[in-house]
């Protein structure tokens, strides 16, 4: 999430930051990025918190996905590569 920042360490010692659901804490969102949070999660009728978790799942699919890839790729070996350009 873009909007994320770190929270400021010049919170009084006797202020909690908001956790949402037990799991979130909100004081690393800025305003603008909480209303999209809100926007996204009333448009598919859920709570922040199921955005959140979707959001977390699909990045972590795609690192995934991406981690994958390097394993399918097949690597010819350079000898080919020399035979093409003495071809030339």
């Amino acid at each position: 999430m873009a909007g994320m920042k770190t929270a400021p360490k010049t919170r009084p010692g006797n202020v909690t930051s908001f956790i949402l659901e037990g799991s979130w804490p909100l004081d690393g969102f800025d305003q603008r990025e909480l209303r999209r949070l809100s926007k996204i999660a009333k448009r598919n009728g859920v709570g922040i918190a199921d955005v959140i978790y979707e959001a977390i799942e699909s990045f972590v699919a795609k690192c995934e996905a991406e981690a994958d890839l390097e394993e399918k790729v097949i690597k010819f070996p350079t000898v080919a590569n020399r035979w093409r350009s003495m071809d030339h």
